[in-house]
């Protein structure tokens, strides 16, 4: 298993314009593409470096994997899609060959108390009962 944490804003103020700004929310809402684009631009460069920061090599995984989001902000579990997929697309080419059904078979997403955003990726171990 490998993971990282990355960091939320330091303050609430922070935290609460960073859950407007990539909350799925915002996109609904009509967000322009180009906002988009730098959206997802930033989330990437802050997942590369995070994945960095955690000593984690750019190797790629030799198999299909699990990947688990926690999260610790006040948006609902459901809000998380945008940055998720962000994160999981900043693996490509990092982590991951691919973000297709075969290299990606489960993304979770989930609250904790850790005050930031840990991301887990597992080996994918099929359908569990």
């Amino acid at each position: 298993m490998l993971s990282f944490e990355i960091p939320y804003p330091p303050t609430k103020a922070g935290k609460t314009a960073w859950n407007r700004r990539y909350g799925l929310n915002a996109y609904y809402a009509g967000k322009h593409y180009q906002q988009r684009k730098r959206d997802a631009e930033e989330l990437h460069a802050l997942a590369v470096a995070c994945m960095k920061r955690a000593r984690i090599r750019k190797t790629m995984v030799r198999g299909p994997v699990e990947v688990r989001f926690y999260w610790d902000d006040n948006l609902d579990c459901d809000n998380h899609a945008v940055i998720g997929k962000a994160v999981v697309d900043a693996m490509k080419g990092y982590l991951l060959p691919d973000d297709n059904r075969r290299w990606v078979r489960k993304v979770s997403h989930q609250f904790w108390e850790g005050q930031k955003i840990r991301v887990e990726v597992w080996p994918w171990e099929g359908a569990r009962t």
